[in-house]
């Protein structure tokens, strides 16, 4: 397209549109109507320009630190705000916290119930950046934190960091790309690069991140099988068949040992007489287990009647004594008060209650029912008496009948050792011989297994590896027929350059070589011009026509060929390095110029902010219409209590 044509370009997608409304400063009485296309904001230095560009980026993204002092003023930022291809009215408190609640309610017109919602800043699945995200149709994607590991520790990519190339202030617009000084910005900026043009694709990266993970496996695997081939290098235990015939042949012995060792133990109770002995032996030995049980629990029971016993001779003796105080000490006859001395009349009442304290007296037990008890309580004790003697003759013959199976158990043991002496001291050797054989077989057994587990897992060890080279091999297909799309990313890059060296002839920049000419660095994504870096530049006025070109160029490239980017550029400080008089006022004229065209020919996708100084007042003359916000020291951004509102 040519620099003098104005015509609008084609309509493409508008899901990427960020188009600011009126934005309402809360507690700072102040409010700017923005305009579809070009606005220009312009003022007299320290009046708070910046301060709004900033303000702003915090209505759309977190708050920025180091705000001047009189920001305190403020409550909150509220603005209407079209995203994609609907209008929402955003309430942004003032403050710093990550956990804030950002309001956004839709703005309709049609007979339906808006949305509302509340989202926090950050620090939370469903935030107010992802919100924005999801309404632009920007993929929301975590990369990398280092580029250098792309299977580490990812960070998301925010709509912060969209705003980077959106949002320009005026001590970067001459220095930086971007905020390309900035490590953590820098990184930021060539992902969101990567995002927008086509480079970076989530499926590819999560290839990378895999391969990355298999590499690794395989580098361990690769040390797990050198140790274990070295260990089994040149021994007879490499081979895997012929370690498991030493097993058979093991197992078979250890075996044939049992068998022999099950017939030796046999053969001893095959002596004459020694099982009817061994059986005689048994049961002596479980009539002595249960005399012994009935023996302790005859003693037990007998512990008990005594105990019984002694508390029935307690009672009966407290029976005496209860009988003889009712008859000795309870019925006296008092004719003084034995608390004052005084004379007591008996027939003073009657005899239903006692003359002394006047009151009906309790009834008592009567001396004949505590004789009936004394006499109850002494059967008892008769009948306890007996059972003891009964339960002690019982132990008696208890205790005697267990001498007597003691003593015919030691018998019959004696008998038993005199039957398997001579036998055990001839099979001892043989014993001794077996066991020992035994042990190595079980020695060996278990040597044979540990060796064919090593065998097993170096096996597994090597499938795994195969399997991890077959997923390597897969996975490096997958990248390469990914890298092969990248021709149309290309193409993304080749048309920003192109577009690019448009609006700098355009701005008419100096000549610095024979040819203009304009490359995106594929490595660091950064424009050069005519062979130079932007770090390289001469001064800080070109840097800033290279800037406003550059930015300018990714906007309206994003929209020709739908690409990822919100459709906002505010630039502020564009004519902070320019003279009042002859070339560097032309070049401030060139570039008010550009940003009409190119917000004219993009109205609707495409909304552009200029922040400047003071303008020439031709320039200013012949952008009057565009103006939509004029601060001085008398009426500076955020009106204070006690200034009065023009």
């Amino acid at each position: 397209m040519s620099p003098d044509d104005s015509s609008k370009s084609p309509p493409t997608s508008n899901n990427h549109r960020l188009e600011l409304g009126d934005i309402e400063l809360v507690g700072g009485r102040r409010t700017v109507q923005f305009r579809p296309g070009l606005n220009v904001i312009q003022g007299d230095i320290t009046t708070g320009k910046t301060t709004l560009v900033r303000l702003v980026r915090a209505l759309l993204g977190t708050m920025p630190s180091g705000m001047p002092p009189e920001v305190d003023e403020l409550l909150a930022i509220r603005g209407n705000v079209t995203v994609g291809n609907r209008e929402w009215q955003i309430y942004r408190p003032r403050t710093t916290s990550r956990d804030a609640l950002v309001e956004v309610g839709e703005v309709v017109s049609e007979q339906r119930e808006p949305v509302a919602l509340r989202l926090p800043v950050a620090a939370a699945s469903r935030t107010y950046s992802l919100f924005l995200l999801d309404q632009l149709s920007i993929p929301a994607v975590s990369v990398p934190r280092a580029r250098t590991e792309p299977a580490g520790a990812l960070t998301p990519v925010t709509m912060s960091d969209w705003l980077s190339y959106c949002i320009i202030t005026g001590d970067e617009l001459d220095t930086q790309i971007f905020g390309h000084q900035n490590d953590w910005r820098n990184a930021k900026r060539r992902w969101v690069f990567e995002i927008a043009y086509g480079y970076y694709d989530p499926d590819l990266a999560k290839l990378n991140a895999d391969l990355r993970s298999i590499e690794l496996q395989l580098a361990a695997i690769e040390q797990s099988v050198n140790a274990a081939s070295s260990f089994l290098a040149n021994t007879p235990f490499a081979d895997k068949e012929d370690l498991e015939q030493q097993l058979v042949i093991a197992v078979q012995a250890a075996e044939n040992i049992q068998s022999i060792r099950r017939e030796v133990q046999a053969e001893s109770s095959r002596i004459a007489g020694t099982a009817d002995a061994q059986q005689r032996l048994l049961e002596l030995r479980r009539d002595q287990a249960l005399t012994n049980e009935s023996l302790a629990r005859n003693r037990s029971q007998i512990s008990d009647l005594r105990d019984l016993e002694k508390q029935l001779a307690t009672q009966s003796s407290r029976l005496t004594r209860a009988i003889v105080a009712d008859e000795w000490l309870v019925d006296f006859d008092f004719v003084v008060c034995p608390r004052c001395g005084s004379n007591v009349d008996a027939g003073r009442v009657d005899s239903s209650h006692c003359y002394l304290c006047l009151q009906e007296p309790s009834p008592t037990t009567s001396r004949e029912q505590m004789l009936n008890e004394q006499a109850r309580i002494a059967s008892q004790i008769a009948e306890t008496q007996e059972i003891v003697a009964m339960r002690s003759s019982t132990i008696i013959e208890l205790e005697t009948r267990a001498e007597e199976l003691g003593s015919e158990i030691e018998r019959i043991s004696t008998y038993l050792d005199e039957l398997t002496r001579t036998f055990v001291s001839d099979r001892a050797n043989r014993l001794q011989e077996v066991a020992a054989a035994q042990a190595q077989a079980e020695s060996e057994i278990l040597r044979l297994n540990e060796y064919l587990e090593l065998l097993q897992r170096y096996e597994n060890t090597m499938r795994s590896r195969d399997q991890l080279e077959a997923d390597r091999a897969d996975r490096e297909r997958q990248i390469h027929a990914h890298r092969l799309q990248h021709s149309e990313a290309d193409a993304n890059v080749r048309a920003l350059e192109s577009r690019m060296l448009q609006y700098l002839t355009e701005l008419h920049i100096p000549n610095l070589s024979d040819e203009l000419s304009v490359r995106i660095n594929p490595t660091t994504f950064m424009p050069e011009v005519s062979g130079r870096t932007f770090d390289e530049l001469s001064s800080q006025g070109l840097k800033t026509l290279v800037n406003v070109a550059h930015a300018t160029a990714h906007h309206t490239v994003a929209i020709d060929r739908n690409l990822p980017m919100p459709g906002l550029l505010i630039l502020d400080g564009l004519s902070s390095n320019a003279g009042h008089e002859g070339f560097d006022q032309a070049r401030v004229r060139d570039v008010y110029r550009l940003l009409r065209r190119v917000s004219e020919q993009y109205e609707g996708r495409l909304q552009v902010v200029a922040v400047d100084n003071e303008l020439d007042r031709s320039i200013l003359l012949e952008f009057a219409d565009r103006v939509v916000l004029t601060l001085s020291q008398e009426d500076r951004l955020i009106r204070m209590p006690n200034t009065s509102t023009p």
